[in-house]
């Protein structure tokens, strides 16, 4: 073999440091430096359907392929940020992170962790639920228990004076 050969199979496939991420098109792209001082910038970002991340670049690694050992085709497997990575899991555990301290945790032996730093939200349709720091808020729609409307316009059984019955 030539040395232009081995050169471009060992050049097919190299880890590479990350910089200039961008999502804001139909792919995710970005810098990277596949030597000292060479950057390529632009390289599409691989990244798995139904799972989308903008990985800190303060530390962001990653591996790019080179297509057919072609300079001029190169895509960058998903971004790993080593300083930022969430640890901790246990064997058969799932975790998605944020660098913030965010993190939802599926246990392999069951149930959901969800952690948030400031806040967690969810929004159906005109409803929306929000937990914070200072308490939960409900905006829209009905609240029931068991059937029964237990939301701001929901009627008591009448009681003795200074005790409410249960909703009607």
């Amino acid at each position: 073999m030539t040395k232009e050969i081995i050169d471009k199979i060992r050049g097919m496939a190299r880890r590479v440091t990350v910089k200039d991420i961008k999502d804001d098109g139909e792919t995710q792209t970005a810098s990277i430096e596949v030597a000292d001082g060479v950057w390529r910038t632009d390289v599409e970002v691989l990244q798995q359907y139904g799972i989308s991340s903008s990985a800190p670049e303060d530390g962001a690694l990653g591996i790019a392929l080179a297509l057919g050992g072609d300079e001029g085709d190169i895509v960058l497997l998903p971004i790993a940020n080593p300083s930022s990575r969430m640890g901790g899991l246990g064997k058969g555990d799932v975790g998605f992170y944020t660098k913030g301290g965010d993190r939802v945790v599926g246990r392999a032996s069951g149930g959901i962790e969800i952690v948030a730093a400031s806040s967690i939200s969810l929004k159906v349709g005109d409803v929306s639920f929000m937990v914070t720091p200072d308490g939960v808020a409900i905006v829209g729609g009905t609240f029931t228990h068991d059937g029964k409307n237990i939301g701001k316009d929901h009627g008591h059984v009448s009681a003795p004076p200074g005790v409410s019955g249960p909703p009607v």
